[in-house]
């Protein structure tokens, strides 16, 4: 139910540091089928920081290992729904629980470890581990968002796994 695309832009700074940004897209359209909470959600996010290579004295191996910062953001709407809340004490009342188009924003921050070797020429495979702390998020008097676009779910903390297929410019 979650699908998520980015693509990012990294400057090599004396094979030390990198200056990085990373636009994408996310969405999610799920169910609980527990609960029968429905959630939707897609928006477009945005992240920014600095990988620093730990292996930036070794130029001749074929890859890079890196620690970095990010600082993310998302502003986004999003659609819950959920079946009708009812008072069995006040002759059956039921009340529709039901919200569409919720603005929110939310920042986080991400640590981030990273692996990235040479393929073939100027191809490069990589995968980075990342640790999100959410820093704010617009709160709702009724809900939260259960997804945030570049984050994952909406607890305070998470952890995530991304997959990189790269090409160096030849520049």
């Amino acid at each position: 139910d979650i699908t998520t695309t980015e693509a990012s832009i990294e400057v090599n700074l004396k094979n030390r540091f990198f200056p990085v940004v990373e636009i994408g897209y996310g969405s999610i359209d799920t169910m609980d089928e527990e609960t029968g909470i429905h959630f939707k959600t897609s928006a477009p996010f945005f992240r920014a920081g600095l990988n620093y290579n730990v292996f930036y004295q070794k130029p001749h191996l074929p890859g890079y290992l890196t620690v970095g910062l990010r600082y993310g953001f998302s502003s986004f709407s999003y659609d819950i729904q959920a079946p009708d809340l009812v008072d069995p004490n006040w002759g059956h009342i039921s009340v529709p629980f039901s919200y569409e188009g919720l603005k929110t924003k939310a920042g986080w921050l991400e640590l981030v470890l990273g692996l990235k070797t040479n393929v073939y020429k100027d191809f490069y495979m990589g995968f980075t581990i990342r640790y999100r702390s959410r820093l704010s998020m617009t709160k709702h008097e009724n809900s939260e968002p259960y997804y945030i676009p570049g984050y994952g779910k909406g607890k305070p903390n998470n952890f995530g796994i991304t997959y990189n297929l790269i090409y160096k410019l030849p520049f």
